[in-house]
């Protein structure tokens, strides 16, 4: 079973690379002439102003998915809440997922994410030019230090993304275990979930399925305070990841 895992892991990142390697050079000039403005404002982000780096990163993650030829489809766009300060917690098919909810959400989130993924070209501009927490796995004190700060984030009234099952599974039909500690700071702020069910994003680097490929994205009804506040956080994680799951089993197809 393990060496199995690890063949299915190879072709992938195998795949994986050609993908890149192709949207890369199909946006060459793009690149060339974006790119190094986008490094520029991420080691100067005095110089700019918030909206400014956000758009900036906007318009580039824009231009990669087009390049990747992803397509994205909405829905339930008027479940999200119309006050700031909510944390959006979806499910995790693919490394593009983060990049895909950017693409559409039509108000400024910030995102909780592993710092491993933070070294990577574009994407650590990316992380730096959008507000991100950065969390180290398996270290506590960086643990204690997000749940602390995404707490005054939250409770400043500033949107958060995070994808509770820490990882992105080969299954995407069945979510894995949703940690419990990723709802803390919901509870100190008394800040809404806002569940998001992504469709398909898996498909973007799979074997033998051609583009263009549709990403579809399901807003789902938000988890007030009032609804979590007497659950402990393993109770919150179940239940986000129960709604989340069920839109999952309604809607992805094969």
């Amino acid at each position: 079973m393990i060496y199995y895992k690890k063949v299915i892991m190879a072709r992938k990142r195998k795949t994986n690379k050609k993908i890149l390697f192709l949207a890369i050079w199909k946006s060459r000039w793009y690149i060339l002439k974006y790119y190094p403005k986008m490094i520029y404002m991420a080691n100067h982000p005095e110089k700019y102003t918030e909206d400014e780096r956000y758009e900036y990163t906007l318009k580039l993650i824009n231009f990669l998915l087009k390049a990747c030829d992803v397509k994205t489809s909405v829905y339930g766009e008027e479940n999200i809440p119309a006050e700031d300060g909510f944390l959006l917690c979806s499910n995790h098919q693919e490394k593009f997922d983060p990049l895909v909810i950017w693409k559409v959400f039509p108000r400024r989130i910030g995102v909780v994410v592993n710092d491993t993924a933070c070294h990577r070209p574009f994407i650590r501009e990316v992380c730096l030019l959008i507000s991100s927490l950065k969390l180290f796995q398996n270290d506590m004190h960086s643990m204690v230090d997000v749940i602390t700060r995404l707490t005054a984030e939250l409770t400043n009234k500033r949107n958060y993304m995070i994808f509770p099952e820490g990882w992105y599974e080969e299954d995407p039909f069945t979510l894995s275990e949703f940690k419990g500690g990723c709802f803390k700071s919901v509870i100190r702020s008394k800040a809404p979930i806002l569940p998001v069910a992504l469709i398909d994003s898996y498909k973007l680097f799979k074997n033998g399925v051609q583009p263009p490929y549709e990403i579809k994205i399901h807003f789902l009804k938000p988890i007030s305070y009032d609804e979590y506040k007497d659950l402990k956080t393993v109770d919150i994680a179940a239940l986000v990841r129960e709604r989340i799951q069920a839109a999952v089993n309604e809607f992805q197809k094969v």
